[in-house]
C-alpha cells in the first residue's frame, strides 16, 4: 500500500491533469473522414480482412435513470415504446447492412456483447429479436461468447430464462456498492441480499459472472469496498470492475449535491487509497487484473475487453458505439440521431503511421499486461521509465511488465502520451 502511494504521488508530479480512462482516438484527434467516406472504408478494408473479430451491440435504454450514471441512456417507459421499437428496426437493419460486406459474415465471431444502458430494458420481445438476427447474420458459433451488461434487478427467473435459451455464457452486473446506505443514495432498488439472490442464480446456470463496483462515492470508505469485494467473492463471482465515479454532463446535479462535482488533492488521494486497498485485496483473493479496471479469475477471460490483444476487429454496432476495422476506427451518432438521418455513422479515421507503431503498446497497457515480444526499442524503452515512475512493475518472473494500481489511475494519461512516442521529436532524441 505504502509503495502505491508513494507511485502515486510520483506520477501526480509527471501527469498533473485529472486522472481518466485511456480515451479512443477521435476523442483526442476528431473524425477525419464524413459518414459516407467512413462506410466506403470500413466496406473496402473488409473485403481486404479475415480472422475472428468480436462485436460491442449498444442498446441505450433503461428502467430508470440512476442519479450517478454518467452514461448516455433513455428511459424504456411505456411512453417511449414508439422510441424502442424505432432503434431497434434500426438496429436490425445495421446489423443487415454489416452482414452484406464482402466476406464479413464468414468471420468466425468470439464474443458478442451487450452493453448500454441496460439492454433488457427493451423488453424480452425485442431483445430477442435482436439476438437471433445476429445470430443469423453472423458466423457465431458454439464457442462464441454471448455477453450482456444488466441490473440485479433485470435478472429476474423469467429472463434468466431467456438468456438461457438465447445462449448466453457471461453476465456483467451493475452492482455498484453493497452498502444499503450507499446503494440508497445511487438509486439502487435492491437489497443487497437480493443482489446476491441474482448472482447465485446466474452462477447456478453455469455463467461467467462478474461485477462493477464504484469507488470515490460519498461517505465511502476503503473499509466498505473491501468488504462488498470479499462479499462478492466469498459469493463465487468470476471477476469485479472497479470504475471510478467520474462527474460528467449527465451526472451534474449529483455530483454537486454531494460536493464532488470538483475533487481537491486531498479527496484525490484519499479514492486513490480506496481502490489501492481494493485492489490488493481483489490480487490477494485471486483475481489478478486483465483490464485497466477489471480483475478477474481464469474463468472470466473478459473477451470483449481484450480484443485488441488478440488482433480482432472490432465489430461495433448501435448508436455511440466505436468500432475498429484493421488500420480504421469508426464512431456512430448519439442515439437523438440514429435512424433519424442519412447515416448512422459520425465518421471514421485511419491510424497514422506512428500511430500503428504506438498501437501494440497501447493495446497490452490496456490489458494490464506488457509482453515485450514484438515492441521496439523505443516502446521498450518508455515501458521501463515506466517502471522507474512505479507505473509498470516487472511480472512472469520479470520477462514482462504489468499494469501497477497507480498506473491503472494514470492509464488514460499514459496512452495519451504513447500515442505520441514516434513522433519525429522523440524519436530524433
Amino acid at each position: 500500500m505504502e509503495d502505491s502511494r508513494r507511485a502515486w504521488e510520483r506520477a501526480r508530479e509527471r501527469y498533473p491533469a485529472d486522472a481518466h480512462l485511456p480515451l479512443p482516438r477521435w476523442a483526442t484527434r476528431g473524425l477525419p473522414d464524413g459518414p459516407a467516406i467512413a462506410w466506403e472504408e470500413i466496406a473496402r478494408i473488409s473485403a481486404e480482412r479475415s480472422g475472428a473479430i468480436s462485436v460491442y451491440v449498444h442498446i441505450p435504454f433503461c428502467e430508470t435513470r440512476c442519479p450517478f450514471c454518467d452514461c448516455h441512456a433513455t428511459i424504456a417507459s411505456r411512453s417511449a415504446r414508439e422510441a424502442v421499437d424505432h432503434y431497434v428496426e434500426t438496429l436490425t437493419s445495421e446489423i443487415a447492412a454489416f452482414a452484406a460486406l464482402p466476406g464479413l459474415a464468414e468471420r468466425p465471431v468470439t464474443t458478442v456483447h451487450f452493453g448500454g444502458g441496460t439492454p433488457l430494458a427493451v423488453g424480452a420481445e425485442m431483445f430477442e429479436r435482436v439476438v437471433r438476427i445476429l445470430h443469423d447474420s453472423l458466423a457465431t458459433h458454439k464457442a462464441t461468447e454471448w455477453a450482456l451488461e444488466s441490473t440485479s434487478r433485470l435478472l429476474d427467473d423469467a429472463h434468466l430464462a431467456l438468456l438461457g435459451g438465447l445462449g448466453f455464457t457471461r453476465i456483467h452486473v451493475g452492482v455498484q456498492s453493497m452498502q444499503p446506505q450507499l446503494r440508497q443514495i445511487l438509486g439502487r432498488r435492491e437489497q443487497p441480499h437480493k443482489v446476491l439472490e441474482r448472482i447465485a442464480a446466474c452462477l447456478e446456470h453455469g455463467w461467467v459472472v462478474s461485477a462493477d463496483l464504484l469507488y470515490g462515492l460519498p461517505g465511502q470508505s476503503a473499509a466498505m469496498l473491501r468488504e462488498d469485494i470479499a462479499l462478492l467473492a466469498r459469493a463465487g463471482i468470476h471477476g469485479v470492475s472497479l470504475y471510478h465515479l467520474n462527474a460528467g454532463p449527465h451526472n451534474v446535479r449529483f455530483m454537486k449535491q454531494h460536493g464532488l462535482a470538483e475533487r481537491d488533492e486531498t479527496r484525490l488521494r484519499e479514492d486513490f487509497t480506496v481502490l489501492a486497498e481494493g485492489a490488493a485485496l481483489l490480487e490477494k483473493l485471486g483475481f489478478p487484473r486483465n483490464h485497466v479496471t477489471h480483475f478477474a479469475r481464469p474463468q472470466d477471460t473478459n473477451l470483449y475487453s481484450r480484443h485488441a490483444l488478440r488482433g480482432e476487429d472490432l465489430l461495433a454496432i448501435g448508436s455511440s458505439a466505436d468500432g475498429v476495422m484493421g488500420p480504421y476506427f469508426y464512431r456512430h451518432v448519439e442515439l437523438d440521431g440514429y435512424g433519424n438521418g442519412s447515416s448512422l455513422l459520425a465518421g471514421g479515421g485511419v491510424y497514422t503511421p506512428t500511430e500503428e507503431r504506438a498501437r501494440p503498446l497501447v493495446t497490452r497497457l490496456m490489458a494490464a499486461e506488457v509482453m515485450p515480444d514484438g515492441l521496439d526499442d523505443v516502446a521498450l524503452a518508455f515501458c521501463a521509465e515506466l517502471e522507474a515512475a512505479g507505473l509498470l512493475e516487472r511480472a512472469n518472473g520479470g520477462g514482462a511488465w504489468r499494469l501497477t494500481t497507480a498506473g491503472s489511475w494514470f492509464s488514460g494519461a499514459m496512452c495519451a502520451q504513447t500515442w505520441g512516442l514516434y513522433d519525429d521529436a522523440r524519436t530524433s532524441r
